[in-house]
């Protein structure tokens, strides 16, 4: 029995030891590990990590948008019979957007969770974006009680408050640039067949449907509620919503 128990300290010894060299793992060490393995959109930019699996941070950046910062805080893994589940604090900054939420991992199921998301966009950051499309915005984009889950698959779940803070938008369209003076408006997030959609609104009134799906196709139902809003002339006369369907990405 003394053998065993001794046997059994060593073996939990040298785990701990294991685990303790993978936390303070270098994170560009670990990148270079799995960079093979990744398939990343090519609109996306990513910057070798630096700090260690438990603390770091690194840059990404997509198309014109600006660079984010995203910054991480391992925590311990917990265990339970079945799998092991990282948890870690994110936070993604740059010169006009702030996000944090916590990040959840389970390896053996392959899910991926994010909860607690929050934080905010400004027009400015946005802008940088929407002008390849001709497209100006303005005002303050907030994010309130944010959660996804994805498997290796789909997009299983997604919820979140949304709000705008008004202003002027600016569109390029066949017939020259048109702009319109909005007030504040209200979103949700959710699902659609494993693609993110949000639901538009304004005062509780329902205004427009916006999906992505998988493959980079964006779907759009306009109500005519928001084109009187937006007081585009002959609004009135519209009883229907309109449908528009454009490939993005």
């Amino acid at each position: 029995m003394g053998l065993i128990r001794w046997g059994a300290t060593g073996l939990l010894a040298l785990l701990i030891v294991v685990l303790a060299t993978a936390w303070f793992l270098p994170a560009s060490l670990a990148f270079r590990f799995i960079e093979a393995d990744l398939t990343l959109p090519k609109d996306i930019k990513v910057a070798l990590p630096r700090g260690s699996l438990r603390t770091g941070h690194m840059l990404v950046q997509f198309r014109s948008f600006p660079p984010s910062r995203i910054a991480w805080q391992l925590e311990w893994p917990s265990f339970s019979l079945d799998a092991v589940t990282l948890s870690q604090t994110i936070s993604v900054v740059g010169p006009g957007h702030e996000i944090t939420g916590r990040l959840r991992v389970i390896p053996s199921q392959k899910v991926l969770m994010i909860e607690n998301l929050s934080g905010e966009i400004h027009s400015s950051d946005i802008n940088q974006l929407a002008s390849a499309y001709g497209h100006q915005f303005s005002g303050l984009v907030t994010l309130e009680n944010g959660s996804a889950q994805a498997s290796a698959a789909c997009l299983t779940r997604l919820a979140g408050d949304l709000s705008w803070s008004g202003g002027q938008i600016v569109f390029t369209g066949f017939n020259g640039i048109a702009q319109y003076q909005l007030p504040p408006l209200q979103a949700k997030l959710d699902l659609e067949t494993c693609s993110p959609a949000l639901n538009l609104t304004h005062d509780a009134d329902p205004l427009a449907r916006f999906v992505l799906d998988l493959n980079g196709w964006f779907s759009a139902e306009i109500q005519p509620r928001l084109l009187v809003l937006a007081q585009i002339p002959g609004a009135q006369q519209v009883t229907q919503p309109l449908l528009f369907e454009e490939k993005i990405l």
